[in-house]
């Protein structure tokens, strides 16, 4: 089953719908026609959208136009920027509807939709999607000044876990922890969750204390969810069994990297700590 990424957005406040439109933008509409205006992207900012298989991408566009009586269809094209798309889009370009207005109801919003396919997508992909004509000869695409979005820049991301990173640790009382590597071990059968020596680096309790004989590791459960927040689970003894409290944050797939906040009951400052394991060499 095809799964529906949406972009959302707040429609009424771009979409044309009173004849206050017409008078902010005098000149641009042919008073002979009403049906006269242009196309463009609601949000010409760059989109993001994590790999996961057969899919759909929803791209807002609007017809500005004080009348919208047969619809328009609006063509796009699209074009690798980095790495390849051709194997998850095999069409290069496409059309988009708006349709026309019905029962006394104004449609000037339309979604611009983007298949993506089944296939293996190893790296990142960024490729720009193009607005470049219409239906009618009176509409246009964008204005001539440029200051209306007509291309988005879109990136795809696999999901693809490294097992090695750079880690940074920084307490919320502000002090800055020592750099470590962090090496996460899969867990058998759960490609999404990994066990960790450290979650906070072998040498963060010694510089916190100044005592280099005082190791705390905090070994944990690494868990990335279906919606990529992230649940840390600490591993403690029978000993000591509220040494390491867990704690929860985000991954991010696009730059493979764990936002994480821990919780800690070594001290008696309830004090947490801030770790980010980001690709080695960024």
């Amino acid at each position: 089953m095809k799964k529906s990424i949406y972009i959302l957005f707040f429609g009424a406040a771009l979409a044309l719908s009173s004849c206050n439109e017409n008078d902010k933008n005098t000149g641009r509409f042919d008073d002979a026609d009403p049906s006269s205006g242009w196309v463009q992207f609601v949000d010409g900012s760059a989109k993001e959208f994590v790999y996961e298989g057969a899919s759909v991408i929803s791209l807002p566009i609007v017809l500005n136009a004080p009348v919208n009586a047969d619809g328009i269809d609006v063509n796009y094209t699209i074009t690798d920027v980095s790495g390849s798309s051709v194997g998850i889009i095999p069409e290069r370009s496409g059309v988009a509807q708006i349709y026309k207005d019905q029962f006394g109801e104004a449609t000037r919003n339309g979604n611009l939709m983007i298949n993506i396919a089944e296939a293996a997508l190893t790296a990142s992909t960024e490729f720009d999607v193009t607005l470049t004509s219409t239906s009618k000869s009176s509409v246009q695409i964008g204005l001539p000044d440029n200051s209306r979005p007509t291309v988005v820049r879109v990136k795809i991301c696999p999901v693809n876990i490294g097992t090695t990173y750079a880690g940074t640790a920084e307490a919320s009382t502000g002090f800055v922890g020592p750099a470590f590597t962090q090496t996460l071990v899969p867990v058998a059968g759960n490609p999404r969750q990994f066990t960790t020596a450290s979650a906070w680096g072998v040498g963060f309790v010694p510089a916190i204390t100044g005592n280099a004989a005082a190791i705390r590791d905090y070994p944990a459960t690494i868990t990335v969810n279906d919606d990529y927040s992230v649940t840390v689970v600490g591993i403690n003894t029978a000993a000591f069994p509220n040494r390491y409290l867990g704690g929860e944050g985000t991954y991010d797939p696009c730059s493979d990297t764990f936002d994480l906040v821990l919780r800690q009951g070594i001290f008696t400052n309830p004090f947490t700590v801030n770790v980010i394991y980001s690709p080695v060499g960024n």
